[in-house]
């Protein structure tokens, strides 16, 4: 209900956001998954939050044809991003589902994140009947066994090409809503250690976890109370004590937003505030909302020596937006 309300408060806005989107004023670009120039040193594709069901065919078929494009893009891969809400339920079967299709059509390594629906929802519409602890101990082991490594918990990192990625996860501590993150000190800690390692050299380093922060990207507006919040777990305090940091989030299902549209309504995909760089991705498996709303929507994240370029794209249809691109300057 607090999604609805807040189309209907901001109308205008929501409608505006896809139309304006749907104007190609920055240009037109074959559908050719390619990167802008030869001498990028990171390639990463970005999708977040696909649902896979067992009940929904068109979702695993979205990610399998998402996965076999990315395979064949005419500028190679590095690794691929998917920033959580894996599944829709937190079912077993559907954990399984998303991976086997991961291994089978990903010839790169995937980057997995848990979302609230992979951990929070689990006994969801009696489609499980299992625990929070459980679903999240499922990730875990599956993830591990994708992988190749015998971590902990839902927080880990990974080294794609020399660059750091730390990945967060709900550590399901307690009650607490279904959609919330909930976060130990331990993970903090691993954090900062993590932030402080992956830009000990100067390259810029990847914060992927699910949930946004508050009043980034539009999440006050987009989805209300969607984000973490700074009383709880104040994390842009940390982020910020480093260069290059970027934070790579999901959850909202913000649509792909033409940069003018953060001009005029603060809505947008990409921003930087206090030197880190906010990155909120599109929803993959099902609808978007305040932008572009079909599925299949992702981005390409491009890494040069002096820049780092946002540029989102269809991987379904390999369509860019080219009124939506972010160029970000590295320190």
């Amino acid at each position: 209900m607090t999604v609805v309300k807040a189309i209907f408060t901001h109308f205008f806005a929501f409608i505006m956001s896809f139309v304006i989107t749907l104007v190609p004023y920055g240009g037109v670009r074959a559908n050719v998954l390619k990167t802008l120039n030869d001498d990028c040193k990171l390639n990463l594709a970005m999708i977040s939050d696909t649902h896979i069901e067992m009940t929904d065919v068109f979702r695993q078929l979205f990610l399998a044809q998402g996965l076999k494009n990315i395979s064949k893009a005419k500028s190679p891969v590095d690794a691929v991003l998917v920033d959580g809400d894996l599944t829709n339920y937190a079912d077993e079967d559907s954990l399984a589902r998303y991976y086997g299709i991961v291994k089978k059509y990903s010839k790169v390594p995937v980057i997995n994140v848990a979302g609230n629906h992979d951990i929070g929802h689990a006994g969801d519409r009696g489609v499980t009947d299992i625990s929070r602890q459980q679903a999240k101990e499922n990730f875990i082991r599956y993830n591990n066994e994708y992988m190749g490594v015998s971590d902990q918990d839902v927080y880990y990192s990974v080294v794609i090409n020399g660059y750091k990625f730390i990945v967060l996860g709900d550590e399901s501590i307690g009650a607490g809503h279904f959609d919330t993150i909930s976060m130990s000190d331990e993970q903090i800690e691993f954090l900062k250690r993590e932030l402080s390692d992956g830009t000990a050299n100067g390259l810029p380093v990847f914060v992927c976890c699910h949930w946004p922060l508050e009043g980034i990207n539009g999440e006050d507006v987009i989805w209300p109370g969607s984000g973490i919040e700074k009383w709880r777990y104040d994390l842009h305090s940390i982020l910020k004590e480093y260069k290059n940091v970027f934070y790579l989030s999901g959850h909202m299902h913000t649509g792909v937003k033409a940069t003018v549209v953060e001009k005029w309504f603060d809505l947008c995909n990409a921003e930087q505030v206090d030197g880190v760089t906010y990155i909120t991705l599109p929803c993959y498996g099902i609808v978007n909302m305040f932008g572009l709303p079909w599925p299949g929507t992702g981005a390409q994240l491009e890494v040069y020596d002096s820049k780092v370029v946002f540029r989102p794209v269809n991987y379904l249809t390999q369509n860019w937006y080219e009124n939506a691109v972010y160029s970000f300057e590295l320190k």
